[in-house]
This record gives structure tokens, C-alpha cells and sequence, in this order.
């Protein structure tokens, strides 16, 4: 029976001490790959803590990949492969604080994106015209109207890698944070960085604009298919790649989250041959509804190997052209070297109030409201899919993952009936088979029709709209 001291937790609570605890000993081989872990019940007995708090130790570690479940047989030790990691992250990230990137990439009524936060945008906009109306009276005119450096200032590098650590456990230098007018911009300028005589592999299915930004900088693109636990590595090891662009922590559109075995074979991966990265698109993170964020692969790269690329742009508005990346030491030197020519794609004085908004704590409040928001949606959508398909003919997945889940309806049944609802409704939707590459092959699944729904577009009065069609739908096909 495991045996922890929990007078030993500080200031963390229970279940995510225990969480670490057998995080650590997996990690350190102290618990053996496949051993079968306690009971629930008896290990709370054991420890003298309520099985709710094991249960939830348990999810987290089952979420992140560390142990598996198998049924009426229990849970597992999963297998780690040998990979260069940091030591994990002990102490506790701040849940309810956290600062929010909800999407890495742009929306233009492309399939493939889709308008993040619509009902929040009004509370985003006036959160932004206060922060942009106090910086204008109360900041140094020296500091909001001067020229920016190539990486960005100074006191917005400082504020986000104070987020970071808070959030997603990086210890991050400010000095290797670079600041841009958007996503889109920062992977143009990573081609530049990497070269574009690289070979770049992205995700399939997923965001297909980043095929078309490397292919118009003339790079080779690959297209890896998922499995379950995240890119297949057999295909990413037969398709030449230099750098594999991947979205670890809620993958677009699947929803899917890379288990933490995969993630050790993908840092194993990378450090295999010099030159090789893997850029991670960490859209999403913080609005995990259950349990602690995912950690960053960024947070356990041992080998400078990750490069960190997040947004505020959707968080906020999409009119707002705010994103970052976490550069490796080398290649911000090549960086300052290369591109230290270009002046900063955005403003000072968005920059600075984009800083107020951190080091005040009014960004994290805004997005613990948008967090609430979208569990109130999540439980509203899961109760409607229970009511109008007992029989399990549609299911949602990954529902706690972050904004957005996948719906799936077996095709030949009444499943098809919600996605006709949604096409007569006013809610916007991603047929995740649309985002498949084709061009390579991809196979399409054909036993189920997978639907992205964005928790953000379910307000109640909606929901209840959407029942009505449902039930309209049903009743269609039952003629």
C-alpha cells in the first residue's frame, strides 16, 4: 500500500498532493510501469482522507496519462519512455488564477477556427477600453509612445513570464519571450529562425491555415495522423520532419490531450538528431474544467528542445494582434542576431495596458468568469444529449478539456438528427471531418459524424432553442 506523509502537503490541498506524490514515484520508477495502483476505497481507508479526494487524485493522473484504467480491475502505472525532462513542478499552480490564451491562431470564417468567446466579447472589449484608458492617463508618456524593442517591452516580457509560472509551471527568462502581432506572424517568423529548408509536420486532423502558412514560406509540410494518446510516432519517424508543430494540452479539433508517455517520446524524439523542435501551440490551456491545467511540454523540456507559442488575442478580441513565444537560448540568439533588425509588429501602448491587465489580476478575473460559463454550458449541452439520446446514440468527448468538446453521432442512427438541429440553429459548429488534409491520403472516420462545439456559443436561451429543433428533428425522422 502506498504511504505518504500528508502532514508533508504545505499549502497544497489533498488530492493534489497526492496527485504529485504519485506523480513523482511514477516518474522515479518507485511505482514500476504496470503496477496496479490501490483501490480507491481501501487507499483512502489507508490514509485516513475521503475517496472523493483519491478519486480526484486519480482523474488528474489518468488525465495527464500517468496511470490507466482498466475495467472492474482498477488502475495502472503507465510506461514512461526514457526521455530528457526537467524535474516536475511540486508545488501548486494557481487554479483559480489563471491567465487564459484560448486560441493560438486566428479566425476568418475558415473550417477549422471559429469564433472564440462571442458571448464574452462585449465583457472583453469594455475590460480592454478601461486597461487602454487607464494606461493613457496614469502611465509615462516616455514609456507608452516609445519605439518597443524588436522582442517587445520589457514589462510585458516580465508580466507574462510571471503568468507562465503561475499557471503552467515554466520558469521562463523574460529575455527569451518574443512579442507579435499575432500567431500567424510568429510562425512566419519561425521558418525564418528554423529555415525554410526544413521539413515542418503538423497534426491531422487539425488547423489546416498552418499547412498553407509553411507551404507559402516554401517549406515542406507533413501531415501525421493521431492515435489515441496523440501524433502517431511511427509516421512522425518515417516522414523526415525536422519540427513538428502540435497542440499537446487540447488539440484542435479533436479535443484530444497528449498523454504524458507520448509526450516523453516526443521530447525523446526531438533530441535524437540536432536541429529537430517541437513547436508547442498552447491554445486553451487554463480553461480546463475539471482538475489542474495540463502541464506544458515546455515545462519538462530538459533539452531546450520546445518552443512555447500562446495568444491573447482570443481571449480578449480577436481584433487585438497579441501573441508570444518562449524561445530556447539558442535560438533567441539567433534571433537577436537574424531578426533583431525588425522594430516590434505591436504598439507600446498595447503592450503596456496589456501588462496592467496581468500584474492586476482584472485578465485572471475575466477569465475565472469565462471558466464558469463555460461548466454552466458544458453541464447544459451533456444534460440535453442524455435527454434527447438515452440510448447513447450520441456521446460528447473531452468535455473538460477545454472550450470546446467533440460530439459524436453514430452514423445510421438518430445521432444524425443533432447535427441537422445545429445546422438550422444559430450555433456555429466544426465537422471535424473538414479538417482533415486530404491532399496526403488521410483517412476520414466513417463510422461516426465528430462535431466541434464551442462552450462559449451555449448560452441557456440557446440551449433551450436548440432542444426545440432537436426534438423536431427526431420527431422528422420518425415520420
Amino acid at each position: 500500500m502506498l504511504d505518504y506523509n500528508l502532514e508533508k502537503r504545505g499549502e497544497a490541498s489533498l488530492y493534489e498532493y497526492v496527485y504529485q506524490q504519485i506523480r513523482d514515484d511514477i516518474v522515479a520508477g518507485r511505482i514500476a510501469a504496470g503496477e496496479h495502483l490501490p483501490s480507491k476505497r481501501a487507499f483512502a481507508s489507508h490514509l485516513g482522507i475521503s475517496v472523493i479526494t483519491i478519486e480526484n487524485a486519480y482523474s488528474q493522473l489518468l488525465a495527464e496519462g500517468y496511470i490507466c484504467s482498466m475495467p472492474r480491475r482498477g488502475y495502472y502505472a503507465c510506461e514512461l519512455p526514457d526521455a530528457p525532462v526537467l524535474p516536475l513542478v511540486t508545488g501548486d499552480i494557481d487554479r483559480d488564477a489563471a491567465s487564459v490564451d484560448p486560441s493560438a491562431h486566428d479566425a476568418d470564417g475558415q473550417a477549422g477556427r471559429f469564433d472564440a468567446l462571442s458571448p464574452s466579447a462585449l465583457e472583453a472589449a469594455r475590460l480592454w477600453q478601461s486597461a487602454l484608458r487607464a494606461t493613457l492617463t496614469s502611465e509615462d508618456e516616455r514609456e507608452i509612445f516609445s519605439t518597443a524593442p524588436a522582442q517587445g517591452t520589457a514589462r510585458l516580457r516580465r508580466a507574462i513570464a510571471h503568468h507562465l509560472r503561475g499557471t503552467r509551471g515554466m520558469n521562463v527568462d523574460p529575455d527569451n519571450i518574443v512579442i507579435g502581432a499575432g500567431a500567424q506572424l510568429l510562425d512566419t517568423m519561425l521558418v525564418q529562425l528554423l529555415g525554410a529548408d526544413k521539413v515542418y509536420a503538423v497534426e491531422d486532423p487539425g488547423y489546416l491555415r498552418l499547412t498553407r502558412i509553411y507551404q507559402a514560406m516554401g517549406c515542406k509540410v507533413r501531415h501525421i495522423p493521431l492515435d489515441d494518446e496523440g501524433v502517431d510516432l511511427n509516421t512522425l519517424q518515417k516522414a523526415g520532419a525536422d519540427v513538428l508543430h502540435l497542440m499537446p494540452s487540447h488539440q484542435y479539433p479533436t479535443g484530444l490531450v497528449t498523454s504524458i508517455a507520448r509526450r516523453y517520446a516526443l521530447l525523446s524524439w526531438a533530441a535524437e538528431q540536432p536541429g529537430r523542435y517541437l513547436i508547442e501551440d498552447d491554445f486553451d490551456c487554463e480553461f480546463r474544467l475539471a482538475g489542474k491545467p495540463i502541464p506544458a511540454l515546455a515545462s519538462i523540456d530538459a533539452a531546450q528542445s520546445v518552443i512555447y507559442t500562446n495568444t491573447f488575442s482570443k481571449s480578449l478580441s480577436s481584433a487585438l494582434r497579441l501573441a508570444y513565444m518562449v524561445l530556447p537560448d539558442e535560438l533567441m540568439e539567433r534571433f537577436r542576431h537574424n531578426l533583431g533588425f525588425y522594430a516590434s509588429s505591436v504598439s507600446s501602448v498595447d503592450q503596456v495596458a496589456l501588462a496592467r491587465l496581468l500584474e492586476s489580476g482584472d485578465y485572471e478575473r475575466h477569465v475565472n468568469r469565462v471558466r464558469v460559463r463555460a461548466r454552466e454550458a458544458r453541464d447544459g449541452l451533456a444534460a440535453l444529449v442524455r435527454k434527447a439520446f438515452p440510448a447513447g446514440e450520441v456521446s460528447i468527448e473531452h468535455e473538460d478539456a477545454g472550450l470546446y468538446c467533440t460530439v459524436v453521432a453514430e452514423r445510421g442512427t438518430d445521432g444524425s438528427s443533432f447535427a441537422q438541429a445545429l445546422t438550422r440553429s444559430t450555433i456555429p459548429f466544426v465537422d471535424i471531418s473538414e479538417c482533415y488534409w486530404c491532399a496526403d491520403g488521410a483517412s476520414v472516420p466513417e463510422n461516426s459524424s465528430q462535431i466541434l462545439v464551442q462552450y462559449d456559443d451555449l448560452s441557456p436561451k440557446v440551449l433551450n432553442t436548440l432542444e426545440l429543433q432537436l426534438i423536431g428533428a427526431l420527431c422528422n425522422l420518425s415520420e
